[in-house]
């Protein structure tokens, strides 16, 4: 039986006719848990109600079409409510969500459908995935993206895949000032200000997307994938069925999802996956780590943090103790809104920027990287296995693991592409 006990429950009110992009609320909300591993939510359908507009609404005037309030409910662990209701809470146009403590008294999952002798796509790719048309404006395309908290989306044409637009093509050909996850961090008068430079650019999507691309049969199997996303440096790659239609997409994050089956209280998955789960972290680590001190002024650690592809430094003591992990996101946070347009464009294109007197909080103290860290910081050990790294980086909604010795001495990491490339059978000899 599963483990019982104190537990988080989250309800989510919306209408049948609410929108996030271009998909029903109730179903953007269940993909983005269900993305991020949560254990299940349900969707309960409203017989009649109103909400704070007075409108009433109800199911039996059969000759009108009706916005019948809908009921998203989750229950999970406290941790992963806490880490997922901000993201959450972003996703929603409008609505209501609470969250109450709960018990669990019984909980004996179903069991787990059969799994292939050798897993492929089909078996974990996201189904009917969000795309866009050649001809979709720049704005739209951002706005799904912001909207279905996605990376990038497929282009297709008749529903055959021509092109994908990634956060490098919206930087790079699109003239969009930041990675969409930074875009996020804005108030909304600044996200409206970039959008709006995008619509009067005129471009479409035809105008930014990688037109090599790289996609794959829904028979390929996890290691092919996983092959096939490290030898290319991709996160993810557009599924296709025998006719070349875009049936699905495989993330590098799925990979690690299938990996982590059967590491700590999930039920198991990863059976005929033909991924090295049981390898250890230090076939996959690295040695050079972006740190600093917790004293470090923030110009050197923005420096630190644009000098790197982990977006991010760790924080450590004199004695190299892990104490604390400093991102992007956080950082640009913490900066006035006059001085974002500028931090975004070094962020962007990984250039310096500022002077110390000119990265101040709203109290007028020169910050330093002590003031800015969090203290969750993901750590294993160079003996930890590959699937119970990707599982603790997955439950936490990690994105790099800070490989530790016996004093909590950092000797290295991994990201997630160090941990998909571990998980290859051949990787490392």
């Amino acid at each position: 039986m599963e483990s019982v006990g104190k537990a988080r429950r989250v309800r989510i009110y919306v209408n049948e006719d609410d929108r996030v992009g271009h998909r029903a609320a109730h179903l953007a909300i269940l993909e983005f848990l269900r993305r991020e591993g949560t254990r299940g939510a349900t969707v309960f359908r409203g017989v009649e109600g109103f909400g704070a507009s007075g409108e009433l609404h109800v199911s039996h005037l059969v000759d009108v079409a009706q916005k019948l309030p809908l009921v998203v409910e989750w229950i999970d662990r406290p941790e992963v409510v806490e880490r997922l209701l901000g993201p959450l809470k972003r996703l929603l146009p409008r609505g209501l969500v609470t969250v109450d403590q709960t018990e669990i008294l019984y909980f004996e999952p179903g069991p787990v459908r059969a799994l292939p002798a050798a897993l492929t796509a089909r078996d974990v790719m996201t189904r009917d995935p969000v795309a866009v048309e050649p001809e979709t404006p720049l704005r739209e395309v951002v706005e799904r993206m912001l909207g279905e908290l996605y990376r990038a989306l497929p282009v297709v044409h008749h529903g055959v895949p021509v092109g994908i637009v990634t956060n490098g093509d919206l930087v790079r050909r699109g003239g969009l000032g930041a990675r969409v996850e930074l875009l996020r961090q804005l108030e909304t008068p600044e996200q409206r200000g970039v959008l709006e430079e995008l619509s009067e650019g005129g471009k479409v999507a035809r105008d930014v997307m990688t037109t090599e691309l790289v996609s794959v049969h829904e028979g390929t199997t996890l290691p092919e994938l996983a092959e096939v996303m490290t030898r290319r440096r991709l996160k993810r790659l557009p599924v296709v069925d025998d006719r070349g239609r875009l049936v699905g997409v495989i993330s590098r994050l799925d990979l690690l999802r299938t990996a982590a089956g059967g590491f700590g209280d999930r039920e198991p998955r990863a059976g005929g996956s033909g991924l090295a789960a049981d390898a250890p972290v230090s076939r996959a680590m690295r040695g050079e780590v972006p740190t600093v001190l917790p004293d470090t002024p923030l110009a050197e650690l923005f420096q630190t943090i644009v000098s790197t592809r982990l977006n991010r430094a760790v924080v450590v003591d004199p004695e190299r103790h892990v104490i604390g992990i400093v991102t992007d996101e956080e950082l640009l946070g913490r900066l006035a809104p006059s001085l974002r347009s500028g931090a975004l464009r070094a962020l962007a294109e990984r250039l310096p920027f500022g002077r110390e007197r000119t990265l101040r909080e709203r109290r007028g103290r020169a910050e330093v990287a002590g003031d800015l860290m969090s203290r969750e910081v993901a750590t294993a050990s160079e003996e930890t296995l590959l699937g119970e790294a990707a599982a603790r980086m997955l439950a936490g909604g990690h994105k790099v693991l800070a490989v530790v010795d016996r004093s909590n001495r950092l000797v290295g990491i991994v990201d997630r592409a160090d941990l998909l490339h571990g998980l290859l059978p051949a990787a490392g000899g």
